[in-house]
């Protein structure tokens, strides 16, 4: 006869599962980061007394989100590794829920969206708006890395280990040891006294 625990075991802590998740939080923070500081759209002005000047929007401009979910981002960093169970998996579903408004908000900005330029006073256009992919693509990019990441985190959290199991292993780890009669042997030798007389122990 099977006893639960022999039908029903553990499942097994993966560090390589825990470290690619903070991998992808990373890397989507790293894209966002970069794509903010990327040149999204420039447009050449003529000013009122002739001379011309370049009107350029980066992507902290274009989409001011693209910082604070960058820093969020590494932010969830920590709150993963110190997290378990329940928890982490709800830090999970807020990083996908970020990472899907960040493709919600490319999305808008591929549309036609995006923020106005900061147009000189009494300025006229003297020439065409031109765009660049890059910015908004790398935004996409981390933004998928964000809900790969959350995705993960919720459905494999019981997977991960949690940086806090660390400090609470010294207990149970002594407690297995006290149960060992092998190293309970050991102990009592070292302590000085007889391991086979009961007054003793």
């Amino acid at each position: 006869m099977t006893s639960a625990s022999e039908q029903d075991p553990a499942p097994t802590r993966s560090k390589g599962l825990l470290w690619s998740v903070l991998l992808l939080v990373l890397a989507g923070a790293g894209a966002l980061w970069g794509a903010s500081g990327l040149t999204w759209m420039s447009q050449p002005f003529r000013t009122p007394i002739g001379t011309e000047t370049v009107s350029a929007a980066t992507g902290a401009e274009a989409r001011p989100e693209l910082v604070p979910m960058a820093l969020a981002a590494l932010a969830a960093v920590a709150a993963v590794l110190a997290t378990g169970g329940l928890l982490r998996r709800l830090v999970g579903v807020l990083i996908a829920l970020a990472g899907a408004l960040l493709v919600w908000r490319a999305f808008q900005q591929f549309t036609g969206g995006g923020s106005d330029l900061d147009v000189p006073a009494g300025s006229v256009p003297a020439g065409e708006l031109s765009t660049s992919p890059f910015g908004p693509l790398l935004m996409v990019l981390g933004a998928l890395l964000l809900v790969i990441a959350g995705v993960l985190v919720v459905v494999r959290a019981g997977r991960m280990p949690a940086m806090g199991a660390r400090y609470a292993a010294p207990g149970a780890a002594k407690e297995r040891v006290s149960q060992d009669p092998d190293r309970r042997l050991w102990n009592e030798l070292d302590a000085g006294r007889d391991p086979t007389d009961e007054d003793d122990r």
